[in-house]
């Protein structure tokens, strides 16, 4: 078996799901320990981190897989990644992040293409915003969480890079489901998470 053969992408089935939500809440509650402040943890820093990681979980599944990107090369040179692939995990799977997400935010299906849309139009100029902040200076802070947090905790839960967005989007839908506890409205906190996760998944290194 070669390399790649190892890491060819497979059906995720709800045994997938439960061994993965097993380890899920470690990195919730990591998230909330980094992220905590003196009066405690702001849902709203763990639900960026969260959203962010599973967007970009999305793109680096398709890369490790080879899959295929449509590259949209900004003016600046900045470059943005669409496609096919990067949507079967972001939106369009049974166990995409959109999937999770809406489970118990409860977005309409329109809003969150206007989402997709806005950020097509936007990529590459200054009016990327993730939360009104520029999305070239969220970028780097989801990508070092990335790094940082990869070899002991995504790749150690995960069997391959199929399960990488789908392990993000277990992280993401308990953080919604405890930024709804603490007070959050469902489908406020489903789209804020959507944006974050839609913006970031279109960005690499090359995007800032």
């Amino acid at each position: 078996m070669g390399l790649f053969d190892m890491f060819a992408k497979k059906e995720t089935d709800e045994q997938t799901v439960e061994r993965l939500a097993k380890n899920a809440g470690n990195i919730v509650e990591m998230l909330k320990d980094t992220l905590r402040g003196p009066n405690g943890v702001d849902m709203k820093f763990p639900l960026l981190y969260a959203a962010g990681l599973a967007g970009h979980a999305c793109l680096e599944a398709v890369k490790a897989e080879r899959g295929t990107f449509q590259v949209a090369t900004a003016k600046n040179g900045k470059r943005f990644y669409f496609g096919d692939d990067l949507n079967h995990y972001l939106l369009e799977d049974k166990y995409s992040v959109f999937s999770f997400c809406n489970a118990v935010s409860h977005n309409e299906t329109e809003e969150i293409l206007g989402i997709v849309k806005d950020t097509a139009m936007k990529v590459g100029s200054d009016e990327l915003l993730i939360w009104g902040m520029p999305a070239d200076s969220v970028y780097p802070k989801i990508k070092d969480c990335w790094d940082g947090i990869f070899i002991n905790m995504t790749n150690r839960y995960c069997r391959r890079p199929s399960e990488w967005p789908v392990l993000y989007s277990i992280v993401l839908q308990n953080v919604i489901l405890q930024a709804i506890s603490a007070g959050a409205k469902d489908q406020e906190a489903g789209r804020m998470a959507m944006e974050v996760a839609i913006v970031i998944a279109k960005m690499d290194d090359d995007s800032i």
